[in-house]
């Protein structure tokens, strides 16, 4: 059967029809529709599949392992820092094994298009000594969900599928199974302590060298099954691309596009490579060119005098493979010296480029994080306050500079304590999200109040993951999981403030904030009741439809509402005054008191409801 797929999309097909029936993770771009479209699909055929959110990376991946552990087949999905979080699991999993299969997806992002770092998950694997497939296509990642399940089952250890953002994305006709025919395994957990509750020296020390023994039979298996037949129809002249995942697709147009002659061997498990047999091939050939991103994971394994690639400078360091980037590469080691055909066409002379005025990224019409934000840097003054934030769609907070540190999931109340050591003349304020909190916000407040540790945290509470797709939260589905009383549980009394529209307010709350900090001696803990304006549930009972426009006679372009407001609507027309576009204004009202010095937004009475 064909159907026209998203990667992700295909993804979560695949384990259907691996027979996965325990899924679990964390979401996070651009791994997050996978888990989301298996919820989907259970419902959709009711299935009696185990499809959840975890708290965290770990947690995801702890319930999947259980799984595997007791023979079920199981998949824990992530994003490739996410994978940072699950580590510590991961690296005893890779000893111990698994009985039934286990596919671990961490989906990297070359480029840096939704994430702080580029990390190559595939050094994880190797790190872990567990294999990895790297798909290049969407049909790869459907097809290599299964083999990567299968190959899990038969060699007992957990596999790494490692998608990139452009195969997770991108849509292709899909050759999928024309039925579901949904059999999983039976769970059935087995006694056994020497292997499930391994102790050091003693038992793990066997599984050691059973890793190590497993990792030559992977190479073995690797050889016979996928790279052998990929050399036995090369030629053995000049050139030699070896390319694993996108850099595969790219390499295979680039040759077609120059007319270049030269053997292409397409790599579907970068790890463990079977170097002695693959050198028999390399060392033929008078040049080796390597094509991965956006690390040397192969090009470390293959390592000779005519391989290149990133470690030789002749591909580039950072950011993703492109046509333009091998066709470079081609160059550098004589392989090509045509014309670069993928230069951008030039622009006649009598052409004008319009220019457009940048826009950063910004928070949504209508969220409530702005307002708070706003009120946060209306009471506590940026020049005698620290800002430390985290991960979420709060850190589009930065167009109003009511941010000064981003750095990981759960780091903002870490850092805070930190801060509050190394300039306690300053005011700290940290901020982090309902689903943050949960992640890993609960230890680092732990560690505050036992510490003494003085800082202000405000958990901005909108029951949703909002900025990886609105996945819900332990808080939503269950509410006895209450914020307030896990921090009344840490030690520490929590304030609570439910959003208003009215910013006067929000900046009441704040100067609470500031009255309780005066007299604290540890962290003063607040948690903000909001919604978000995308969230179909919930948004329209919060709106009040109190839609604004500018009175220009008022409005004195001082830029307060473009600066320190920040609002999509809000921009200057004509006239050099502001306006506010009818189709952006979401309705809040907020900005109807205390954004405009010269009071100039004023409510539309000729909108409503």
């Amino acid at each position: 059967m064909k159907q026209t797929l998203m990667g992700n999309d295909a993804i979560a097909w695949g384990l259907i029809h691996a027979n996965v029936d325990m899924v679990s993770g964390y979401p996070g771009t651009p791994s997050s529709e996978i888990l989301t479209v298996v919820q989907k699909i259970k419902k959709q055929l009711d299935l009696p599949t185990y499809a959840q959110w975890g708290t965290n990376e770990k947690v995801g991946f702890e319930v999947a392992y259980a799984g595997a552990i007791a023979g079920k087949r199981t998949c824990a999905t992530m994003k490739q820092v996410g994978l940072n979080v699950a580590s510590d699991a991961l690296m005893s999993a890779s000893y111990i094994g698994n009985l039934g299969g286990m596919l671990l997806v961490a989906a990297d992002d070359p480029g840096f298009h939704s994430s702080q770092t580029e990390q190559d998950s595939r050094f994880f694997a190797k790190y872990a000594r567990i294999p990895v497939l790297d798909p290049a296509t969407p049909q790869d990642a459907y097809d290599f969900v299964k083999l990567g399940v299968e190959i899990s089952e038969e060699f007992q250890i957990p596999v790494m599928l490692r998608p990139v953002m452009r195969v997770c994305h991108a849509r292709e006709i899909i050759e999928m199974d024309a039925e579901t025919h949904y059999k999983p395994n039976k769970g059935e957990f087995k006694r056994d302590i020497p292997r499930w509750g391994a102790v050091p020296r003693k038992d793990r020390f066997p599984q050691g060298k059973e890793q190590l023994q497993r990792v030559e039979t992977l190479k073995e298996y690797n050889w016979n099954t996928f790279l052998q037949p990929e050399f036995k129809k090369c030629s053995g002249d000049k050139l030699l691309i070896i390319a694993s995942g996108t850099g595969y697709g790219f390499a295979k147009e680039t040759l077609n596009d120059l007319q270049l002659e030269a053997d292409l061997v397409k790599v579907v498990m970068p790890y463990p490579l079977p170097n002695e047999e693959i050198k028999q091939y390399t060392q033929k050939y008078e040049k080796v060119l390597v094509l991965e991103e956006p690390m040397p994971c192969i090009e470390e394994q293959i390592s000779q005098p005519n391989v290149y690639g990133k470690n030789t400078n002749t591909t580039h360091q950072i950011d993703e493979i492109s046509k333009t980037s091998i066709l470079l590469a081609l160059k550098k080691i004589g392989m090509y010296n045509g014309a670069n055909i993928y230069e951008a066409p030039k622009i006649p002379d009598t052409f004008e480029i319009p220019k457009v005025a940048p826009r950063p990224p910004a928070l949504c019409p209508g969220c409530p994080h702005r307002d708070v934000y706003y009120a946060i840097t209306k009471v506590f003054r940026p020049k005698k306050s620290i800002y430390p934030s985290d991960i979420g769609c709060y850190t589009l907070a930065l167009a109003q500079n009511a941010i000064d540190t981003i750095l990981c999931m759960g780091a903002s109340v870490s850092m805070a304590s930190g801060f509050s050591i190394a300039d306690p003349d300053k005011t700290v304020v940290a901020t982090l999200g309902d689903s943050t909190f949960f992640h890993s916000g609960i230890p680092p407040l732990i560690n505050a109040v036992y510490q003494n540790h003085k800082f202000i945290l405000i958990i901005l509470d909108n029951s949703t993951t909002a900025m990886t797709g609105r996945q819900t939260t332990p808080e939503r589905e269950h509410t006895e999981v209450d914020i307030k009383k896990v921090v009344q549980g840490c030690g520490v009394e929590c304030h609570e403030y439910h959003y208003s529209n009215d910013l006067n307010q929000s900046i009441d709350f704040m100067k609470s904030l500031q009255e309780a900090y005066k007299s604290a001696t540890g962290p003063v803990v607040a948690v903000v009741r909001e919604f978000c304006i995308l969230d179909g549930e919930r948004a329209p009972d919060f709106i009040p439809h109190d839609y604004a426009v500018v009175d220009e006679e008022k409005c004195i372009a001082c830029d307060a509402c473009t600066t320190k407001y920040k609002c999509p609507p809000m921009e200057y027309n004509d006239n050099g005054k502001i306006e506010i576009d009818p189709f952006l204004c979401a309705g809040c009202g907020a900005c109807l008191d205390v954004v405009c010095p010269t009071d100039a937004f004023i409510k539309d009475e000729s909108r409503g409801q």
